[in-house]
């Protein structure tokens, strides 16, 4: 073989290596992201190392916390992923409902696309009621105005035992708001939690305009309402829980958003239980991609 032949070979084969790993990013159904609870004990605390660890997966991105958000953008960035969204708080009890730093952080944010993903809290209020709604929507409001400027998108996460604490709850108070940027999120382990082990396709056909998020896990059927979190929230690969068949549902109604997996009190080693997750995700989108747009 020619020293000429030898090169065209080389490169064709890097040619298809290159579209294999390009085709493998873009069969996935949806952007996938790991929350940051995934990555808490020793090194895994490091934002460097976690940046390193979800690219080596596959991962598009993490989901992370607070508003100290600067250094880890960058070093997101630079690993070719994003900070895909940041959970914060929104405390309906104080004079000051949220992070005095957020203002700051969402203009930090310009043009980074990061979801701002509120849980929303208060004891003066009942869970799932509509009591807070008022003061919800005049904080939701004043930051939806400041992340329009940057161009980023707030989202409500529900939470069990909080006051927005259904993907219900989470649509209802992004209605009143009235901004586009402004939008509610499914979480699987609070639904089951909370709304318990039923149909979910009514609310998400119904409410798919404000369902800006998604996020799943390994998870058991049932009596969900009366089991620990250690049985909602498992790596992907586990429980009898059909992420398949939600996710196919999700694809067919529309559904164009990030999906974030939630690693909140998972167990053993965080790159493996990552990776098991990814495995797993890997196999759900190889069934989705044998359809014809998510569909028999």
């Amino acid at each position: 073989m020619t020293h000429k032949l030898m090169l065209i070979l080389v490169l064709f084969v890097g040619l298809i290596a290159a579209v294999c790993v390009a085709g493998d990013k873009s069969e996935a159904s949806f952007p996938l992201f790991a929350f940051d609870n995934y990555m808490v004990a020793g090194d895994y605390k490091q934002s460097q190392v976690r940046a390193d660890t979800l690219k080596e997966l596959g991962f598009d991105g993490m989901g992370t916390s607070g508003t100290n958000l600067v250094e880890q953008t960058e070093i997101f960035e630079k690993a070719g992923l994003k900070l895909i969204s940041t959970y914060i708080g929104l405390d309906l009890d104080a004079d000051q409902k949220y992070d005095a730093n957020l203002i700051k952080a969402i203009k930090q944010l310009k043009g980074k696309g990061t979801i701002l993903w509120f849980f929303v809290r208060g004891k003066k209020f009942k869970p799932a009621s509509a009591d807070g709604d008022a003061a919800a929507v005049k904080a939701i409001r004043e930051l939806a105005d400041a992340a329009h400027d940057s161009g980023l998108k707030i989202a409500l996460y529900p939470h069990a035992g909080f006051y927005v604490e259904t993907f219900a709850d989470s649509v209802r108070i992004a209605k009143k708001v009235n901004r586009r940027n402004v939008g509610g999120s499914f979480n699987l382990c609070h639904w089951l939690k909370v709304d318990g082990d039923i149909d979910y396709r009514p609310i998400l056909k119904e409410s798919l305009p404000y369902l800006f998020v998604v996020s799943i896990s390994g998870a058991e059927t049932g009596d969900t309402k009366k089991m620990g979190w250690d049985k909602l929230i498992q790596t992907l690969d586990k429980g009898s829980f059909d992420n398949y068949k939600l996710l196919k549902y999700l694809k067919d109604i529309g559904y164009k958003g990030p999906v974030g997996l939630q690693g909140y009190s998972i167990k053993g080693d965080p790159k493996q239980n990552l990776a098991n997750s990814m495995k797993a995700w890997r196999k759900i989108n190889e069934k989705l991609s044998e359809t014809k747009d998510g569909k028999k």
